[in-house]
C-alpha cells in the first residue's frame, strides 16, 4: 500500500512540476507548485520523515507559496498570448535537464553502492521502530524544550521585537490617516452629538 502511495506522489510531483514550467499563466504556475510541496511533502511523509514534510507544509505552502500568489496577483502579469516561445526555449532547456540528470546520475552511481542481498521481498523490515521508537518531531521536542530552551526563548523574543519594529516604523500618525479613538468615541452623548437644525 505505501509503494502505491509513493508511486502516485511521485507521479502527481512531475506531473505538477512539468505544468508549473509549461502553463501559460503565472497564477496556475504557482498553484502548481503548492501541488508540488504538498506531493513532495506526502513522499517523505511515507518515508517516516516527520520534520521536513510539515516545514514544506508550514514554511513553503504556507507562507512562501502563498507569498509568490499574492504577488503575481497584485503585479497583473499579462499573460502571453504567443504558445511559440515555449518551443523557442525548449533547446536550451532540454540541455540544461539533459546536464542537470547526467550529474545526478554519475552521483547517484558513484557514492550509492546496493547490497548483493537486497531484495524487495516480505522478508524485509524497518528497523526504524526496532534501534529507537522516538519519531523525528519527538526527538527535535525533547532537545529544542530541554538543552536549547534559551536560544529558543531568545529567538521568539528577537522575532517579538522584530514585529513591533516593524509595525512601529509603518505605523503613521498624521492628520490624513483616519484613526479609531475608543475614548472619543465612548464619551459620546445625545447632548453633543445630535443637533436640531431649523430652516
Amino acid at each position: 500500500m505505501s509503494g502505491f502511495l509513493l508511486l502516485s506522489f511521485a507521479s502527481i510531483t512531475l506531473i505538477a512540476s512539468l505544468l508549473v514550467v509549461t502553463a501559460i499563466n503565472p497564477v496556475h504556475s504557482v498553484l502548481f507548485l503548492v501541488v508540488v510541496f504538498l506531493g513532495t511533502a506526502g513522499m517523505l511523509f511515507l518515508l517516516e520523515l516527520e520534520f521536513i514534510p510539515l516545514t514544506f507544509i508550514i514554511v513553503y505552502v504556507g507562507a512562501i507559496a502563498i507569498l509568490f500568489l499574492f504577488v503575481v496577483m497584485m503585479l497583473d502579469i499579462k499573460i502571453a498570448s504567443k504558445s511559440t516561445d515555449f518551443f523557442k526555449y525548449l533547446p536550451i532547456g532540454c540541455l540544461v535537464g539533459g546536464g542537470f540528470f547526467f550529474e545526478t546520475f554519475c552521483l547517484l552511481e558513484a557514492n550509492l553502492t546496493v547490497p548483493s542481498n537486497f531484495s524487495l521481498s516480505s522478508n524485509n523490515f524497518s528497523w526504524f521502530y526496532i534501534v529507537d521508537k522516538v519519531s523525528n518531531i519527538e526527538a527535535l521536542g525533547q532537545l529544542l524544550y530541554t538543552n536549547y530552551f534559551i536560544f529558543f526563548l531568545i529567538s521568539g523574543i528577537i522575532l517579538l521585537v522584530a514585529m513591533i519594529g516593524a509595525i512601529v516604523l509603518t505605523l503613521q500618525f498624521n492628520k490624513n490617516v483616519k484613526n479609531q479613538l475608543i475614548f472619543r468615541q465612548l464619551s459620546r452623548s445625545s447632548n453633543n452629538a445630535v443637533f436640531l437644525v431649523q430652516n
